[in-house]
């Protein structure tokens, strides 16, 4: 052999079996492939020439590739020797020419067991039970009977804007949902297609937040199933308020929602702001009762009735360690579209902002969807705030019953457009009688808080709520927040089935 080609060969870090293999000829060269065509790096690649049995060993650069010179003439097996799954390659050298044998795995697939599930229809989902409570992606939900455009989304949404979250009870008829078009902000969907919906944190003075263009983005507000079932789910939501108008992002939030079979939600809220020392890096308030009617419907189509004549249930509030019970009664005024003048009853306000613990309630006619939350659960009632918006007394901003429909269809966007008559048989629409603010606490004092809250649907008797209230917050800051817990409350009586007709969630067994 030449002995300049045996020092190119041990240089090139070749095991050599025989004199044969480095014989001056041909050339074999190519690329190692991993799945879908992606470069296999510094793997080792064996040579064989197949009438003499000689073969050397080299390893491959990190862009995959790999070269042997001055190979025999004849046939050769080209295989990787240091990673299984490759399928040897033959190759004939000519002399004087190069051969390219490119070598690539065979594909594999998942293990079945740990597949993320395939985003279902929404038909599958309606023939899809729980043994206990469950969430799937689902690809084609539309909130509220809409028909209009939603691919490409008005304005600006990217990716999928029908994908959404479901999660489904065996035992209760409504789902939470966390859809695209809402800037994945969940909602408990009854099974008449109302809704209630509880916000997020809304930066200050609203220079920031999550229902614009920008917010919607998958890449400033995205959701993830954790836990699928049926012991419990567990969904995070991640999300960054953003501007209006440039999309400068001021804060970055993280909420978990654990749902359980008894029908109730544990919700951890927390934030981390983006601009420190800058008043509009910061969020005071997390929770706000967003009512949602589908298209053709207002609130006086879906709030229980209330106590006067043509009067509905807009609101209750109840103090969890106390009979102290506040409510609020809209009714609508004569040739108006959704105005409505406001009454209300009960103890004085004052009395349940200073409570330790509250559940704000908004009673429909085929559930009374609830918000607790508390002293025990970070709420403290000495530098958090109760808003009612039906009386400026409380602090509220005095909509009454004033309804949007920028959401979860339509503008999207909180700056948004009221109902009119024209847009009222196109878009779904919100309302909201109530909110919170933390009016006591420093800016930096807010962004160091864990907030809980528990979520749920309860009948008529809303003093079901109560109860649940206070054995949840009674649990103190050590318990609230254990999913064990709140597993273990009771589950609240709902309405039966089958007496409102469904018109967007299924029948769910």
């Amino acid at each position: 052999m030449n002995p300049l080609v045996v020092r190119w060969c041990l240089a090139a870090l070749l095991w050599v079996s025989g004199p044969e293999l480095c014989a001056a000829g041909g050339v074999i060269s190519g690329k190692v492939y991993g799945g879908s065509g992606i470069v296999v790096p510094n793997v080792q690649v064996r040579i064989t020439n197949s009438a003499t049995g000689a073969a050397a060993l080299i390893t491959a650069a990190y862009s995959g590739r790999y070269e042997l010179r001055d190979l025999a003439p004849g046939r050769y097996r080209v295989a990787v020797a240091s990673m299984e799954g490759f399928p040897e390659v033959a190759a004939e050298v000519r002399e004087g020419q190069t051969t390219v044998a490119d070598l690539y795995i065979r594909p594999l697939q998942v293990s079945p067991d740990l597949a993320k599930p395939r985003a279902l229809t929404m038909a599958a989902l309606r023939e899809t039970k729980s043994p206990g409570v469950s969430a799937v992606e689902v690809c084609d939900y539309v909130y509220g009977g809409y028909k209009g455009p939603v691919a490409p989304s008005p304005p600006h949404a990217d990716l999928n804007p029908k994908k959404a979250v479901v999660v489904f009870w065996k035992a209760v008829p409504y789902w939470f949902v966390f859809s695209h078009e809402a800037s994945y902000c969940p909602w408990i969907e009854l099974p008449s297609g109302a809704a209630m919906a509880f916000q997020f944190f809304e930066g200050n003075e609203g220079w920031a937040e999550l229902f614009n263009d920008w917010g919607r983005k998958e890449r400033n507000s995205f959701v993830e199933i954790v836990e699928p079932g049926p012991e419990r789910v567990w969904v995070r939501w991640t999300y960054t308020g953003v501007n209006l108008k440039a999309g400068e992002g001021a804060y970055r939030a993280t909420e978990d929602f654990w749902a359980f079979p008894n029908g109730l939600i544990l919700r951890r809220q927390v934030y981390q702001t983006l601009r420190p020392g800058d008043y509009r890096g910061y969020a005071r308030e997390p929770v706000e009762l967003m009512g949602m009617c589908p298209v053709g419907k207002l609130w006086f189509d879906v709030l229980r009735a209330g106590r006067g004549p043509s009067e509905s249930h807009a609101l209750a509030v109840l103090d969890a360690y106390s009979t102290r019970r506040y409510d609020v009664y809209w009714k609508r005024r004569p040739g108006g579209l959704w105005e409505a003048t406001a009454r209300r009853e009960g103890a004085p306000w004052r009395e349940l902002d200073d409570a330790r613990g509250v559940a704000l309630v908004t009673p429909m006619k085929d559930g009374s969807p609830f918000c607790v939350f508390g002293d025990a659960s970070g709420y403290r009632h000495d530098y958090t705030r109760i808003k009612e918006h039906s009386h400026a007394d409380t602090g509220g901003v005095g909509w009454i019953s004033q309804s949007w429909d920028h959401w979860p269809i339509g503008w999207l966007n909180s700056q948004g457009h009221v109902v009119d008559r024209k847009s009222l048989r196109e878009y779904p629409n919100s309302f909201s009688p109530a909110g919170m603010d933390f009016f006591a606490l420093p800016n930096e004092e807010s962004e160091r808080g864990i907030y809980y809250s528990l979520i749920g649907v309860a009948d008529r008797d809303l003093e079901s709520v109560r109860r649940v209230a206070r054995r949840w917050l009674d649990l103190g800051p050590q318990g609230v927040g254990k999913p064990a817990a709140v597993a273990g409350l009771p589950r609240l009586a709902l309405p039966p089935r089958g007496n409102v007709a469904a018109a967007s969630p299924p029948a769910l067994r």
